[in-house]
């Protein structure tokens, strides 16, 4: 049986976010966050090729044992939150129940949609963006914070557009068993739930689960 990597951006009112946080402190209090201890970001940073991954980006083509590291680096650094299915769950059913403005789904065969973008985007974008790894958990107010950043990140003009492009499209290949994933939808989505939600005033969540 193989398995399913879906990665979920969702607006999401603001009562259902103090609800989260209310209903499951533990959980809420550390997803989407990085390590605190300075030597857990270098145990993340450091097995990374920097030639390979920062956003210069090498002419040499990435081996799949890089992309193979980076991946494990993205899974040790998600947090393994406490009460995770019901806190997961519960914010799965927080979001609008199918793609819309606010609502993108990215659903891998055997692929994380989110590692995937961070991967094509580099090591240095991805410790940009807010949240960790494509998971946070944002009120409204944090929202309207964390935009510039990620409007920083993910508005890309043609030339890096097109190399962030064919490193999605590398990770998939080796990663992934989805030739036909929509790589547009997986850098733009994101992007377009955060500008609403910032526009409608409520918060948004980002969250990985696996099937």
């Amino acid at each position: 049986m193989g398995v399913m990597g879906v990665w979920v951006v969702g607006a999401v009112a603001d009562d259902r976010i103090e609800e989260a946080r209310r209903r499951f402190p533990d959980a809420a209090g550390v997803h989407g966050t990085w390590p605190m201890s300075s030597a857990d970001m270098s145990q993340w940073c450091e097995p990374l090729a920097p030639e390979e991954l920062l956003d210069g980006t090498s002419e040499q083509a990435a081996r799949i044992d890089e992309i193979v590291r980076f991946a494990d680096a993205v899974h040790r650094v998600r947090n393994d939150e406490t009460e995770v299915d019901e806190f997961q769950d519960y914010l799965l059913h927080a979001v609008p129940q199918q793609e819309s403005k606010g609502m993108f789904c990215s659903a891998v065969p055997r692929g994380d949609g989110g590692a995937a973008l961070m991967w094509g985007l580099g090591r240095d974008t991805a410790l940009r963006i807010p949240g960790c790894c494509g998971e946070f958990l944002f009120d409204a107010a944090q929202v309207s914070a964390a935009l510039p950043a990620a409007e920083q990140a993910l508005l890309l003009p043609p030339p890096r557009r097109a190399r962030v492009t064919a490193r999605i499209r590398m990770w998939l290949d080796e990663m992934a068993d989805d030739p036909n994933c929509d790589i547009d939808e997986l850098i733009d989505g994101p992007l377009r739930v955060l500008r609403y939600a910032a526009r409608t005033g409520v918060g948004a969540v980002g969250l990985t689960l696996w099937y």
